[in-house]
C-alpha cells in the first residue's frame, strides 16, 4: 500500500511525521509530498522536512491513499486545486482517504462528510455541515478515518492501518510499539 502525506508550510509536525512513523511500521509506503511543489516544507513548531514527491509530480494513479494532516497549511491547501483536484481522484476511486485536526475540512468542503461519521479539531466543524460529527479521538467510517487532533495520532494511525490490513495488523503494531501496556 502506498499513501500520499500532504505538507506544506505550517503542517502540524506530530500529525504528519508520527503518522507517517506508525504507517511505515506496519509496511505502507509513505511518501511525504509537497502540496505547493517546494524544496522543503516547514511545520508548525520549526521542523523542516525533504519531500520524497512534488504535486506537480505524483498521480492519484500511483497512490491507495492519501493522508492530511492538521495545522495551518489547511488553510493554503483549501486554496490550491491540484490538492483539491487529488483528493478528489483518491476519492472517485473509493480509495483511503485519511485527515486528522483541521485536515477533515478539505474532505467536508468537497461533500465528501455529507452524510458521514467524522472527528476533527473543534472549530472545523463548519466544513462539514451535513457530516455526523463524533467526539472520539478517531472514527473509520468505510475508507474514509478522520482523527480530532495532535493528542489522538496514535489511534489514528492505527485506525489507518486497520482500514489497510485489518484490525490483527493493527494490534500487532500496537503491541510492538508497547502501546498502553502499563495501564
Amino acid at each position: 500500500m502506498k499513501i500520499a502525506c500532504l505538507l506544506a508550510d505550517g503542517f502540524e509536525d506530530i500529525e504528519a511525521l508520527g503518522t507517517v512513523a506508525i504507517l511505515r511500521r506496519s509496511g505502507i509506503q509513505v511518501d511525504l509530498v509537497s502540496a505547493l511543489n517546494t524544496p522543503t516544507v516547514t511545520g508548525a513548531f520549526k521542523i523542516t522536512v525533504t519531500p520524497d514527491q512534488m504535486m506537480n509530480e505524483i498521480s492519484d494513479k500511483n497512490y491507495d491513499g492519501i493522508l492530511i494532516p492538521g495545522g495551518s497549511a489547511v488553510k493554503i491547501m483549501r486554496e490550491t486545486p491540484a490538492v483539491l483536484k487529488l483528493i478528489m481522484a483518491i476519492a472517485a476511486k473509493k480509495k483511503l482517504l485519511a485527515a486528522i485536526c483541521a485536515g477533515p475540512s478539505l474532505l467536508g468542503m468537497l461533500g465528501l462528510l455529507d452524510g458521514v461519521q467524522y472527528t476533527s479539531f473543534p472549530s472545523t466543524e463548519v466544513f462539514m455541515p451535513k457530516g455526523i460529527r463524533m467526539a472520539m479521538p478517531s472514527v473509520i467510517s468505510g475508507n474514509i478515518v478522520t482523527g480530532a487532533g495532535a493528542g489522538c495520532v496514535m489511534e489514528f494511525a492505527y485506525d489507518i492501518i486497520t482500514v489497510a490490513f485489518g484490525k490483527a495488523t493493527a494490534e500487532d503494531i500496537k503491541k510492538r510499539m508497547l502501546y498502553r501496556v502499563y495501564e
